[in-house]
């Protein structure tokens, strides 16, 4: 034969584990909202390296076309120079 006594360890016991699974649900629901608010500034942050990166590459292409355009006016001003000497023309 089953006894169904209610006891206030039995009250005790099952209010303890109420509170425990309330607190957790409660806790884990916190934890789940700051790491989504987390993701949301890691975004945001990735947007603007994003940025930064895009525009060095653009500075950095910039760069290179200008060193380009620089060598290419030394080549043509070392002809213009052997030019010279060569039909012995006065430089200074």
């Amino acid at each position: 034969m089953i006894v169904w006594e209610i006891s206030l360890g039995t009250i005790v016991t099952t209010a303890t584990i109420l509170f425990t699974v309330a607190g957790f649900y409660w806790k884990q629901t916190i934890d789940a909202a700051q790491i989504k608010e987390d993701v949301h500034d890691i975004k945001s942050e990735l947007k603007g390296l994003n940025k930064v990166v895009i525009d060095m590459a653009i500075q950095t292409q910039r760069l290179d076309n200008q060193a380009e355009r620089l060598t290419l006016f030394e080549r043509r001003f070392d002809k213009v120079l052997e030019y010279i000497k060569i039909h012995g023309m006065s430089v200074d």
